[in-house]
C-alpha cells in the first residue's frame, strides 16, 4: 500500500530554473555547461599534446563531460 508513495517521492521536487518565462531543469544547464568546458579543456589537451597520449578518447572525455555535469550541479544548484 505505501509502495506507490516511495515510487512518486522522487517527482516532488525537481530542480529546475526559471529562464525567459519556461522552467529548464537544472541538469541540463550543466550539462551545456560541461560540454562547452569538455571543448575547452580538450583544446588544451591538444595544444599540450595530452591528447596523444590518450588511449581511450571517447570515453575519456565522455566521463570527464559526466564529471564536470555532476560537478557544476551539485556547486552551483546544491543537487
Amino acid at each position: 500500500m505505501t509502495l506507490p508513495l516511495f515510487l512518486t517521492a522522487g517527482y516532488a521536487a525537481a530542480p529546475s530554473l526559471a529562464l525567459f518565462g519556461s522552467y529548464f531543469p537544472a541538469w541540463l544547464i550543466s550539462l551545456g555547461a560541461a560540454i562547452v568546458l569538455t571543448v575547452l579543456i580538450r583544446v588544451v589537451f591538444v595544444l599540450t599534446r595530452v591528447d596523444d597520449i590518450l588511449r581511450w578518447r571517447v570515453p575519456a572525455y565522455f566521463a570527464l563531460a559526466l564529471a564536470l555535469t555532476y560537478l557544476i550541479l551539485s556547486l552551483f544548484f546544491g543537487r
